[in-house]
């Protein structure tokens, strides 16, 4: 496994300095939300170069067991405040480790009403075919099984005949957030400038995920574990399932993004995170994107361009909510240093 570049320089100066005042924080906690919000009472306080070891619910309120702990819609996990973290700063959240916990998961059946052409909606299958079994009165979720050894996921009834449904469990986290600006209340439901249901299939472990502070604190929340999905999350949900994760969380100072931006090990990701308006949000990724590469990485806005126009991906992470522009690292110069609050960093 591969860390971002950040995060490199973060850990090899903690070393040298003994890193002696890091700590990981286990923190399971009973209270969970459904909300973004300044408003929810923290469930660990943590400082920057914190670890923390932390579980997730499956988007209906479900723990590890199956147990039903709140019937709720991506349920939430969290929040945790960063000590030192200001409005006008960046949040580093790097995902150390997203596993599987349990062995079963869900789906629905059908790909959402608004990808698809009107002439052929007219005449589509019945949504509600299936027994009913994860909530009162909902009939449309097929029960999946997760193979834990074998890292796959297969219905648990058949489909049709012809095709194999079999996927690879790759874990990632739908939901990353802070507390919204402005006082507000957010649910988990959409995106936005603090972040949100993203749902892009990459936010995986070894990904690091960079988030505007709203609120003192930053109020970091995660939830919405999937074992798979493809780009566009076209039914509505993932293979819906909770996840274990460890992850540690660091503060830039003065540092302001205009969208969350993510860092995998080998590429950069940029979001438009504009619902229901897809042009719009592809443009949002772009410009953030070439903000990113000018301001950061000393790439001139000529460079940037034409880099965009022969290497990027455009890829949409949620049909209703998400779209992103992905680059390469291998194009790219080594960073401009930043100096994270917990020391790391150049000068």
């Amino acid at each position: 496994m591969r860390f971002p570049r950040y995060f490199i320089a973060a850990i090899l100066w903690m070393t040298l300095q003994g890193a002696a005042f890091a700590e990981t924080h286990e923190v399971f906690p009973d209270r969970f939300y459904r909300t973004f919000s300044f408003a929810h009472e923290p469930v660990a306080t943590v400082d920057p170069g914190d670890t923390v070891i932390t579980t997730m619910l499956d988007s209906r309120g479900h723990d590890k067991t199956g147990k039903l702990v709140i019937y709720e819609d991506n349920v939430l996990t969290g929040p945790f405040y960063v000590n030192g973290a200001e409005p006008g700063d960046l949040l580093v959240v790097h995902f150390n480790k997203v596993r599987l916990n349990r062995d079963w998961g869900w789906n629905g059946v059908r790909v959402g009403l608004s990808a698809l052409l009107p002439g052929y909606v007219r005449g589509i299958y019945d949504n509600n075919f299936i027994e009913e079994w994860l909530q009162p009165g909902r009939r449309n979720a097929v029960k999946w099984y997760i193979d834990l050894d074998k890292k796959i996921t297969y219905p648990t009834r058949p489909l049709g005949n012809k095709v194999k449904m079999e996927f690879p469990a790759i874990p990632a986290v739908g939901c990353v957030g802070v507390a919204p600006p402005n006082k507000t209340a957010i649910t988990s439901g959409p995106t936005g400038p603090h972040g949100g249901n993203i749902d892009y299939n990459g936010i995986i472990e070894g990904t690091t995920v960079y988030l505007n502070v709203f609120e003192p604190g930053a109020l970091f929340l995660l939830g919405d574990g999937h074992a798979a999905h493809g780009d566009g999350e076209l039914l509505g949900n993932g293979t819906e399932t909770s996840l274990d994760a460890e992850f540690t969380v660091d503060v830039i100072k003065g540092k302001r993004i205009g969208y969350t931006r993510l860092e995998e090990p080998h590429h950069l990701v940029t979001f438009g995170t504009l619902p229901g308006r897809t042009h719009m949000g592809f443009q949002a990724a772009i410009t953030e994107m070439i903000q990113w590469l000018v301001n950061d990485y000393g790439v001139k806005e000529p460079e940037a361009h034409v880099l965009l126009g022969l290497a990027a991906e455009l890829r949409v992470a949620a049909w209703n909510n998400t779209f992103l522009c992905r680059v390469a690292k291998k194009y790219l110069p080594e960073p401009t240093p930043v100096r994270m609050l917990s020391g790391a960093g150049g000068d």
